[in-house]
């Protein structure tokens, strides 16, 4: 996706609002000549960012999307990461972790060369590289853990050999980094979601404490988790007293909760709300050497969609191999519900849904969770026959109609809720009236994703809250939980039904994920709570469902039977092993 906001002028460079994708990354070892340069050297920075191997698909879907409300929906004896198959040796977990490392060598090369530059007076730029170093890093130690830590330009062989430094330490340094860049960095939103600024530093901050308040980082005691969720509601705090984000309220056509996503899809940036607060962005389908996307969002993360002809497709090409659990359905179901909303839906027919547009008529949806419809929706385009018996029921065309998900003879156009554990993930979505082309037949999309929202910051206030104070607080239960649950159409019990400790962390986990699945994580959260493995083995009771079943069902089950106590982290690469000689494997590996 891209966001032309500037032109680059042979006198002046227009530093107040870009998007990187207009600007060739270029990373010079020696110095800078021009402000141009400058810029196209900080390009060289974010440049990874939307990489195919970063947020385009390896480490954002195949090492961090799969959990407990997500899972591959496609069989296969290949050591893929999507089943907690994978090993040392493993192509996707060796490209993400060379390309995160890219960034931080392109950090440190443009750093260096701008030290003293007259081409960064204020020193934004510099400060701008030094948080994205510190951000890769965290990435690093949260899905690695003990990591090689290098904080200056190798410049030669003998440089590559470097020792891990544990992931405490790691994630120590992070944060001092990102608090050091604080008082430069940029107050305006008109370079967000593109670039960083101060609203983005303190709730990455808040992200990157809250991880360390966990269970799974080792070295740390009560006294330092204590301190660690205070850090986390500070920078939380700091975002919503700042003013300057808002959920998304939607428009006339859409709900907020949706318009967010479709903003993503369709090349719009919310200057309204600004609930986007840093996106990954991606730029084209490659139809053209100028147009050349390294992202997988919407097709390997999207409804199923391969039809044989383009002429007339609703939604553009995708494999659509991700799909929400039978515990992701019950989240929005019953979890957290009403007495009077609780399964509302089991009486809803065939008049709730409109098909000849794809809308529901809300006043027959009064219960259920708008973003149940979004995330988990009743359709995808890959087409098909019902038949009863030797009657055919019904035709739809691939990449035409909206083709509903069936048991036996009853599908999600007259049940909506059969075929609970086998939709796709609607989230991002390649239909063409929000995509703005008809006929893309390639697996590369223009689709943003999401790095922080801040439905995601008032969440995490109240995690660190609830937390760092021994329970919740009614004011808190107001602000954070309530306008989240708003928005999605559903009513709340009130707060004496959450008014302990143990009751509101439930609550916000399980908000955490009705609002966030599909948006690289929930993994993490399960490993900084310590549930990871025992929140993964329910995919074996749920699987014997006989609410699940098909080939689904036994992908499900076959990533459940693989994960260990050790895919709390990633094994070092066998090939960076190899070349560096001072570098250990990870103990759990």
């Amino acid at each position: 996706m891209n966001r032309k906001i500037y032109i680059l002028a042979a006198s002046l460079m227009a530093f107040s609002s870009c998007s990187f994708l207009d600007v060739p990354p270029t990373v010079m070892v020696g110095g800078y000549t021009s402000e141009e340069e400058a810029l196209y050297g900080l390009a060289g920075v974010y440049g990874v960012i939307n990489n195919e191997a970063f947020y385009g698909n390896y480490y954002s879907l195949m090492l961090s999307n799969v959990d407990d409300l997500c899972y591959f929906n496609r069989t296969s004896a290949s050591n893929y990461s999507v089943w907690y198959q994978h090993d040392a040796s493993s192509p996707e977990v060796y490209d993400a972790w060379t390309e995160i490392y890219r960034g931080i060598g392109n950090a440190n090369t443009f750093m260096e060369a701008m030290e003293n530059s007259e081409y960064d007076p204020d020193h934004k730029l510099y400060n701008e590289a030094k948080f994205l170093r510190a951000y890769y890093y965290f990435i690093l130690a949260q899905a690695w853990g003990d990591v090689p830590l290098r904080t200056t330009a190798t410049t030669s062989p003998s440089e590559v050999e470097c020792e891990a430094t544990s992931q405490l330490e790691v994630l120590k340094w992070v944060v001092a980094q990102m608090e050091e860049c604080l008082p430069l960095a940029e107050e305006s939103l008109d370079n967000a979601p593109s670039r960083v600024v101060k609203t983005t530093m303190w709730g990455i901050l808040a992200r990157v404490y809250l991880f360390m308040a966990g269970e799974s980082v080792s070295g740390t005691d009560a006294a330092m988790k204590h301190e660690y969720f205070g850090k986390a509601l500070e920078y939380a705090g700091y975002v919503i007293s700042s003013d300057k984000h808002k959920l998304n309220q939607g428009t006339e056509e859409h709900d907020g909760y949706s318009q967010i996503f479709i903003n993503m899809i369709s090349d719009k940036y919310d200057t309204k709300y600004h609930e986007s607060m840093w996106e990954a962005e991606f730029k084209g389908n490659r139809s053209s050497s100028d147009n050349w996307s390294n992202g997988r969002i919407g097709d390997l993360l999207g409804l199923q969609c391969q039809p044989d002809t383009y002429d007339n497709v609703n939604c553009n090409f995708a494999y659509g191999q991700y799909s929400g659990s039978l515990k992701l359905w019950y989240l929005y179901w019953e979890e957290d519900r009403t007495d009077d909303e609780a399964r509302l839906g089991d009486g809803l027919n065939d008049q709730t849904f409109n098909w000849d547009d794809g809308s529901y008529i809300e006043d027959r949806l009064q219960g259920w969770d708008r973003r149940q419809f979004w995330n988990m929706s009743p359709y995808n385009y890959i087409g098909g026959t019902l038949k009863n018996g030797n009657t055919t029921v019904d035709t739809w065309v691939a990449g035409i109609d909206k083709t509903p998900y069936r048991e036996s003879s009853i599908t999600t156009e007259h049940s909506p809720a059969v075929a609970k554990a086998v939709r796709d993930c609607g989230k991002f979505r390649r239909e063409t009236e929000y995509e703005g082309v008809k006929g893309d037949r390639g697996p590369y999309t223009p689709v943003n994703y999401p790095i922080l929202r801040y439905a995601d910051v008032l969440l995490m206030y109240a995690e660190a809250y609830n937390e760092y104070n021994g329970g919740p607080s009614e004011d808190v239960f107001n602000d954070c939980i309530i306008p989240i649950r708003e928005r999605a159409g559903i009513k709340t019990k009130p707060y004496s039904e959450y008014s302990s400790q143990e009751a509101f962390r439930q609550l916000v986990r399980n908000e955490r994920g009705r609002e966030l699945v599909f948006e690289s994580l929930r993994k993490y959260d399960l490993i900084r709570w310590g549930i990871f493995k025992e929140s993964m083995q329910q995919y074996l009771q749920d699987a014997s469902s006989s609410e699940w079943t098909g080939s689904t069902a036994t992908a499900a089950t076959t990533m459940a039977n693989s994960v260990m106590d050790r895919h709390i982290v990633l094994p070092i690469p066998a090939i960076e092993l190899g070349v560096n000689k001072k570098l250990r494997q990870n103990p759990l590996w």
